[in-house]
Parts: structure tokens; sequence; C-alpha cells
């Protein structure tokens, strides 16, 4: 009997050592890091060419060993540019903007219709002497940004409200001298003005495996728009899209046209080729998405009244209140609409974004062939027989040009402006004849 219990015994401890394995095994090799660096990523809409401009980042002490007492935040070193005679101090980073060559951010990736941009600053612990052994926590966020929204008209910059909890644990050599020991990074507040409890590798450059740079990051974002200096009161025939001359890239007051040209002796100047055409304007700022996007229906003559395409729905019809007086279409968007286009015509949109998608697809008209050519940013990227077209809305010009071709016919029978070639054709033919009958009666007569 007692060895039994002996051994029932032994079973129940190894049952339990066997039970803390996993969690062992969980636990893994804690990681340390050393060092930290600020991430600043800035996302525009694909082809934005974003300005120049510096975010500076304040890093202010938090607590000493837990305690935020006066005495206490004194231990804290100042970490960048001291601030005043207070204890915070200041970390600017500096991005050069998208014209410069070479410049000083680096392109990461475009995913959907937005670019990022990321720039790093250096290892802001190094070279800071710590008084003592301790933990030292600092609260780091972005203070400000040096660049001023000049035309809110046209442009709109979202600085981040993330905030990170840093604390930096050190130790003491066999010497006493303090040295870092581990660098523990956490979001406290997402870029979404949540609470956040996301612990973070703050180690410059990444693990140069899944990640390239810490990941103590914070995003600004960026959206402009081109078009009218005065988005209420526009020419968007200025220049005559109805019209599009490719040699001639200056698109006005235009952001994107949708134009139709109709060629052959066989096209009708007159008949209405149908379309379906839906805008997608970024969202990455969404007090800037507005509620519809102005579309003018253009000819060589002007603005024409919108009114007459067949089906358009009266709501979406509108006239400025301005001067100009112009009827125009109140476009939504991500919405696909019907319209229509004759020979010539164009529908002209004054305020899309930078980066705001297109796509339009023409439902085929017996008797033509259709081609489209797409412009993006004055830059022709396409031309191919098809149906169907998309792209971006860039900076400069953008359009999307159908081209039917009803192509020529030759009628049946003798078209007498040809008569002078077939009798040219019948006096060769006829020469050669004379010719060969001669030929054969010398060689009879031989």
């Amino acid at each position: 009997m007692k060895k039994t219990r002996i051994l029932l015994a032994l079973i129940v401890v190894l049952a339990l050592c066997l039970s803390l394995v996993p969690l062992a095994l969980a636990s893994g090799t804690p990681e340390y890091y050393t060092e930290a660096a600020i991430t600043k990523k800035l996302l525009v809409p694909v082809g934005t060419e974003y300005p120049a401009m510096s975010f500076v980042f304040s890093i202010t002490p938090e607590s000493y060993n837990e305690s935020s007492a006066a005495a206490d935040l004194l231990k804290l070193p100042v970490i960048g540019t001291q601030v005043g005679t207070t204890g915070v101090g200041e970390i600017t980073i500096s991005f050069d903007g998208e014209r410069a060559a070479p410049r000083a951010e680096t392109f990461e990736a475009t995913i959907g219709a937005v670019s990022t941009y990321y720039l790093e600053s250096a290892d802001i612990f190094a070279g800071i002497a710590f008084p003592n052994a301790g933990i030292y926590t600092y609260i780091i966020e972005e203070a400000r940004t040096n660049y001023t929204i000049v035309d809110p008209l046209h442009e709109a910059l979202e600085t981040s409200i993330a905030k990170y909890e840093v604390s930096v644990m050190i130790r003491e050599d066999d010497d006493g001298v303090p040295y870092i020991f581990h660098i523990g990074a956490y979001r406290i507040i997402t870029e979404d003005g949540d609470p956040g409890t996301d612990k973070v590798d703050p180690t410059p450059g990444g693990n140069q495996t899944t990640t390239f740079y810490s990941q103590m990051t914070f995003e600004n974002r960026y959206v402009r728009t081109n078009g009218a200096d005065d988005p209420d009161d526009p020419d968007p025939g200025d220049p005559d899209p109805g019209d599009p001359d490719p040699l001639d890239p200056d698109a006005g007051d235009s952001t994107f046209n949708l134009s139709k040209v109709v060629m052959g002796d066989l096209g009708s100047h007159s008949l209405p080729f149908r379309f379906s055409l839906q805008i997608d304007v970024p969202k990455l700022i969404p007090g800037y998405v507005l509620g519809y996007y102005k579309a003018y229906l253009v000819d060589s003559t002007g603005v024409l009244d919108p009114a007459i395409i067949d089906g358009l729905p009266s709501t979406m019809i509108d006239v400025d209140t301005t001067s100009n007086g112009y009827s125009y279409i109140k476009f939504p968007d991500n919405t696909a609409v019907n319209i229509q286009l004759t020979h010539g015509q164009s529908l002209v949109f004054i305020n899309t974004p930078v980066g705001t998608a297109f796509s339009a697809t023409e439902t085929a008209e017996t008797g033509y062939d259709t081609s489209v050519t797409i412009w993006n940013n004055s830059v022709l990227t396409s031309t191919a027989a098809s149906l169907t077209a998309a792209g971006y809305v860039g900076e400069l010009f953008n359009a999307a040009i159908y081209v039917n071709d009803a192509g020529d016919v030759t009628p049946g029978g003798v078209n007498v402006n040809d008569l002078p070639f077939y009798g040219l054709i019948l006096l060769a033919v006829g020469g050669l004849v004379l010719f060969i009958v001669v030929k054969a009666r010398k060689r009879n007569r031989g």
C-alpha cells in the first residue's frame, strides 16, 4: 500500500511538471531592445506631389521607477533638443518632398490607391547618459508640423494623434556604469484616437526580416486637388476639353475629362454614345471627401446644359450660383452613372482630388470600332481597342478619350471618280495584248 501511494504521488508530480512545459515553451526567449527610433509615415493618394514638410515630436518625462514626483522627474535626461527650461525634448523628422531627387524619405509601397513614404530618426537614446540604474519612462507624441496649409480649397493635412510610452530599463555594470538593458515601447493611443496596449519593436531598421524600420510609427495623411483656382466659380471650357489636344497637356480648370471623338465618313456626329462612369475619390481624410463632385458637359461652343443627356435624373443637375451660371452634374462618389456623349463633347470634372480612380465602359454601337486613349498626369499611358477605360487623376492633364470609327465603305458598282484609273489599266492591258499578238504573227510567218 505504501509503495502504491508513493507511485501515485510521483505520477501526480510528473503530470504537473509536464503541464508546465507548454507554458515554458510558449514564453520563448524574451526580446531585449537596446535602441529606439521614431518612424514618420506619410500616406498620400497615388500620383500626389506632396510638398516638403517637417514633423516635430515631443519626448516628455513621465516617471522614474514609476514615481512622477517633481524631484524624480528631474532625474530623467532630456531627449533631443530641450524646450525652454523644461525637461521636455524635441526631435524633428524632415521630408524633402516628392519632387526632390534624391529625397531623404523612402517610398514603401502603393496599396490600392494610397502610396506610403517613410523616414526614420536615428537612435534617440544614443549618447544619453543616465545617472543610475532604474526605469526611466517617457511619453512620445507628435507636437506639430512646420507645414502650413496655404490653400484649404486644394489641400489638406492630417497630423498623427498616436502616442507611445517608452520605458528605458537601466542597469549598472560591475564598475557601476549605467547601461541600457532593455527599452519597452507601447502604443497607448492609436492613430484613430483609441486607447492601445500594443507592444512594439522600436529598434531602428526593424528586424530586417518582416520589418525594416522602427515600429514606433506616426502616420500623417496629405491630399490635394488641382483644377479650378476657385471650384465655386470655374471655367470648365478653358482650355476647350471638347477637342482635347494631347500636345497641350494644360488641363486648365479641369481635373479629368471623358471625351468623345467620332471618325469615318459614315460616322454620326449627332448619335449619342452611352457610357457608364464611376469615380472613387481617396478616403484618407474623411473631412476632405465631398458629397458630390462637379462635372460639366462641354463642347467646342462652351458649356452645355446637361439636361440634354437622356435619362439623367433632374436631381443630379444644379446651377452655379456664381457669375458664370453654368449648369453641372452633381456626380456622386463610388456610384456608377449612365451618361451620353456625342462627337466633340466632354464630361469635364473640376474638383476631383489627385488620386481619384475612374472607370468607364462604353456600350458597343453597331458599325463602329471603338478605341480609347488614356492620359494620366500629362503622360500617354495607353491606347487600345477597347470599350473600357480605367486610371487615376494626377496633378496635370488627365483624360479618357474615346474614338469611334465607322470607317469608309466602297459602294457597289463602278465609281465614276475612278474611271481615269480604269482607263489607264485597260490601255496598259490592251497594249500588252497587242504586243503578244504581233509577236505571235511573226513567229507564224517564220
